[in-house]
């Protein structure tokens, strides 16, 4: 069974599920990924998805004002982090560029330094209080594996600050010649079922 730290929540109460979208097709083989982690998702749950292709944001300025201040002087993420903040379940969708997230998506990583400086900068212990599941779902185009490892491990490091508990992740490998296959669907759909059976759950 998955472990969490958030407590038990009363039954029938809706899950809040923020979804970070990475690819700049609104409904390719990255977003067919997530509907099949999304066939998992209780009928009651809030659901926000962020596209930061649509959004894109500004990227880290390395400023130092959120090492003395809480949040950032850049106020474009705003939304994003306040439904971060207070998501159940965290879900990071992504293609995979050169090894790493497209440059929209990782600007909103890169943004996460906010409470890497609130945790080691001022001592707040944790950044955000209130825990959460997150799963990755990522595609590429090849059929090497690096780049879906790394895309993986770069969130699993963040998450350590970010008060996340990686549930897993799936992935779809070779999606330029033979599209998403119905096993990377079938571990998306497999995820998406283990998370929202344990999310309520210490």
């Amino acid at each position: 069974m998955l472990k969490s730290k958030r407590r038990p929540v009363e039954i029938g109460e809706s899950p809040s599920v923020l979804v970070l979208y990475g690819s700049p097709h609104q409904k390719g083989k990255t977003w067919q990924l997530y509907e099949s982690f999304a066939r998992a998702i209780p009928g009651n749950a809030r659901i926000q998805v962020y596209s930061a292709y649509e959004r894109r944001p500004e990227p880290c300025l390395d400023c130092g004002f959120c090492a003395r201040n809480e949040g950032c002087v850049q106020h474009d993420l705003d939304d994003f982090m306040a439904a971060f903040e207070a998501c159940d379940i965290f879900v990071l969708v992504t293609p995979v560029y050169y090894n790493s997230f497209p440059a929209p998506l990782k600007a909103v990583i890169d943004r996460f330094q906010r409470y890497f400086s609130a945790r080691f900068s001022r001592g707040v212990r944790p950044p955000i209080a209130k825990p959460r599941i997150a799963a990755v779902l990522a595609t590429c185009g090849s059929d090497e594996r690096e780049g879906l490892s790394a895309v993986k491990d770069q969130f699993k490091r963040a998450a350590t600050v970010l008060n996340c508990t990686v549930a897993g992740a799936a992935f779809a490998r070779g999606t330029d010649d033979s599209g998403v296959s119905d096993k990377a669907l079938e571990s998306a759909r497999r995820l998406g079922e283990k998370i929202f059976a344990a999310w309520q759950f210490e």
